[in-house]
């Protein structure tokens, strides 16, 4: 039933049934600093995916997105060993996964009112990877209801439904099942794609930017993976690079000589036998206020690093390329943005010693960019390398213009794709 066809639940049996994934929920759900947002939670998981397998799970997802620790359900009987497996191989590997903690670090970082939809989103992403998002429908005035009930009210009447078996205790137990099968046969939970919408859920507005971050997100990680870790550098002639990132706050080399100067980290070690508990001031105190302490001076030469700048340039002509070839799955267009982030991440590895600028120039059509989404988008997946200077997402009127622009500001250290 679960994973074949959806059925839908109407007045008090959607009620009871609702109360019964409350129940089976993790215990802290039914608190009262938890009931009303993971309530909501459930809400934008029913906006996102109407026919939910299991309730339970976006009331469990908002609960470890809060921080509660993973807890068994304290439901007894034939449903317990559903609930387990549930719990062993979804909820388990779910917050094991190494992007949990960024998840969650989007999730609290995120305005209070939006977190809901966060949580809502990030089940319906789930559900998409594991393939069940075809179960019971409720409507939200379900839901509503529920809301406005208290909350040890509503887990009473859930445990009891469970307690006595019947239709919906089967149900759940079959939806558990269902997600726990799912679960085994994927590899991973998780992706980027479910970090980047968490982390720029504020910036994204509508159904068609959320899929398009996920979409390039999904892409770009495919193709880094398909990618090598690192490459074999040919060995060259000049500079030693280095990986310091502020060549002029952290010195290259280690002591160098010994000075009346320093800071106290500096401090050569053996002037602290002059300290002296008994008497104030102490011959420390006195060499500190006559400026004689020693202190230990650090070699402050210049780090040379290698320097490199690569400038993606985007033509007008790519709007064309928003179609799906046959037995594909995203536009080419997504598939030409996704690349250019998986190069910027890939090369940003490979050439970790040096310094690495990028340009990603999006070429003007009659004064608009044709390709401004996709651009947004880039850029807020690309938000790291932004924010530390090393990737700038400009406009061009023409190719021309933008080649020529790039070939004067950067010359041959630029190279052009």
């Amino acid at each position: 039933m679960v994973e074949g066809m959806s059925s839908r639940l109407e007045g008090a049996d959607a009620d009871a049934w609702l109360c019964a994934n409350l129940a089976a929920a993790r215990p802290a759900v039914a608190s009262d600093e938890h009931f009303a947002p993971c309530v909501a939670s459930l809400a934008a998981a029913l906006g996102e995916v109407p026919d939910l397998p299991a309730p339970t799970l976006a009331l469990d997802v908002a609960l470890l997105l809060a921080g509660v620790k993973l807890s068994a359900s304290r439901v007894e009987g034939p449903l317990a060993g559903h609930l387990r497996g549930y719990e062993d191989h979804l909820l388990a590997r779910l917050v094991a996964d190494r992007r949990w903690l960024p998840l969650q670090e989007a999730w609290l970082s995120a305005p209070a009112s939006l977190r809901p939809a966060a949580a809502g989103l990030l089940v319906a992403r789930l559900l998409e990877r594991l393939g069940t998002a075809v179960g019971t429908s409720v409507s939200q005035a379900a839901v509503r209801r529920l809301a406005t009930r208290p909350a040890d009210d509503a887990q009473a009447e859930g445990q009891a439904v469970l307690a006595a078996g019947g239709e919906l205790a089967a149900r759940l137990g079959e939806a558990c099942d269902a997600l726990a099968r799912a679960s085994r046969q994927v590899r991973a939970l998780l992706s980027d794609a479910e970090v980047q919408l968490l982390e720029n859920i504020g910036t994204l507005e509508g159904l068609a930017a959320r899929v398009a971050l996920a979409q390039l997100a999904d892409v770009a990680q495919e193709l880094e993976a398909a990618l090598p870790a690192r490459i074999k550098m040919a060995p060259g002639d000049g500079e030693a690079p280095t990986a310091l990132e502020e060549e002029s706050a952290y010195p290259v080399g280690g002591w160098s000589s010994i000075t009346n100067q320093g800071t106290p980290e500096s401090l050569v070690t053996s002037e602290l036998v002059f300290m002296d508990d008994a008497a104030r001031p102490d011959l420390f105190d006195l060499r500190f206020v006559e400026g004689e302490l020693l202190y230990y001076a650090r070699d402050e030469s210049v780090a040379l690093r290698k320097r490199r700048t690569l400038a993606l340039v985007f033509d007008a002509s790519l709007e064309a390329s928003r179609l799906v070839d046959a037995g594909g799955r995203y536009q080419r267009v997504v598939l030409a943005t996704a690349a250019a982030v998986a190069v910027v991440r890939r090369l940003s590895s490979w050439l970790a010693q040096g310094t690495l600028q990028f340009e990603l120039v999006f070429v003007r059509s009659g004064g608009v960019n044709p390709l401004a989404s996709e651009a947004g988008v880039a850029g807020l997946l690309l938000k790291q390398w932004r924010e530390r200077g090393r990737l700038e997402v400009r406009e061009d009127d023409s190719r021309a213009a933008a080649l020529e622009r790039l070939s004067t500001t950067w010359g041959p250290r630029a190279d052009v794709v």
